[in-house]
């Protein structure tokens, strides 16, 4: 058995979930919370001048416009990372890394 029969229809969340995990991708809701919702996450302010750029396993990876925002983030990386663990049913971060990316004009 492959994992992908079923005796009948499946909820498409469910089927998304089962081929993210074997492509080994963040689970949707996880994605989800960190692109989609990252202003609620962490703020009008912080989402100025930082964003989310990656998932790579159980770290988040952040664009900050400048070292002072890249520091702020990293000060507020276990406030950040428990709200979307809080706010995402499925998928734990355990760490946070930030990149200081100037933006282009």
């Amino acid at each position: 058995m492959t994992g992908f029969e079923a005796d009948g229809p499946v909820p498409l969340a469910d089927a998304l979930g089962r081929l993210l995990g074997s492509l080994d991708v963040p689970p949707a809701d996880l994605l989800s919370t960190v692109f989609q919702r990252w202003e609620e996450v962490v703020g009008p302010a912080v989402a100025r001048h930082c964003r989310p750029a990656a998932i790579e396993e159980d770290r988040l990876v952040v664009l900050a416009s400048d070292a002072t925002w890249a520091s702020e983030v990293q000060w507020l990386a276990g406030e950040v990372l428990a709200r979307i663990n809080e706010m995402s049913a499925a998928g734990r971060l355990e760490s946070l890394t930030v990149r200081v990316v100037p933006p282009k004009h």
